[in-house]
């Protein structure tokens, strides 16, 4: 069952945003962080892999970013991102809605971890790379120098996939402009999602412990 308290960013209010917009180039938070600047307003949704991961709204994008999810953990020794990753997708939108390009990161903290960190053009000029930031046995840094251009669905969109397989907790995933790709900690421009990791899918963690739902 999905989350009802769950905030949707809708179009009408990322409209609403863009005009909100200070002089200093910040703008207000929706459900995460975003600011808009030259690289344009960060924008980082759950996808819910058409209908995959019943728990994120259908209708997730980066114009109307889901940016919650809780999720079991995946079975251990499987190949790839995991059996039941989350899919992390993002734009960079300007006052149009028009997409921009990067470069960018991915930086995951808390439990888990980060299972793909895709080439954005296959065997193009540009490239991604996955990197165990902190030396903690997770990679939790993916830099991507360009958004997806491949010629199929998702191109235009920087994507990641996050992975868990036994730490029960929360995993913050912010993903930031980041020309000098080390991360979004001296970033502004940036957004975030997180997802709650637990056995059965269905606990909600906070700072003081969990709930069950």
């Amino acid at each position: 069952m999905r989350n009802n308290t769950k905030k949707l960013l809708t179009a009408g209010m990322f409209a609403g945003l863009m005009v909100g917009v200070t002089s200093t180039g910040v703008a207000a938070n929706h459900d995460g962080s975003g600011s808009y600047g030259s690289s344009g307003q960060a924008s980082s949704y759950i996808n819910g892999d058409a209908g995959v991961n019943a728990d994120v709204d259908p209708n997730s994008s980066c114009f109307r970013p889901d940016q919650y999810d809780k999720q079991m953990f995946s079975d251990p020794n499987v190949p790839g991102p995991g059996n039941r990753n989350v899919h992390n997708d993002a734009c960079f939108l300007d006052r149009n809605g028009k997409k921009l390009n990067g470069p960018a990161s991915f930086e995951s903290s808390g439990v888990g971890f980060i299972s793909a960190c895709p080439d954005p053009d296959g065997t193009g000029p540009q490239s991604a790379q996955l990197t165990d930031k902190n030396g903690d046995g997770r990679r939790d840094l993916c830099f991507q120098t360009a958004y997806q251009t491949k010629g199929i669905a998702g191109d235009l969109e920087f994507h990641a996939r996050m992975n868990n397989t036994g730490m029960p907790g929360t995993q913050y995933v912010t993903w930031c402009s980041d020309r000098d790709a080390d991360g979004c900690s001296d970033e502004w421009n940036k957004s975030s999602i997180r997802i709650d990791w637990s056995a059965d899918g269905k606990s909600t963690f906070s700072s003081g412990g969990y709930t069950g739902r």
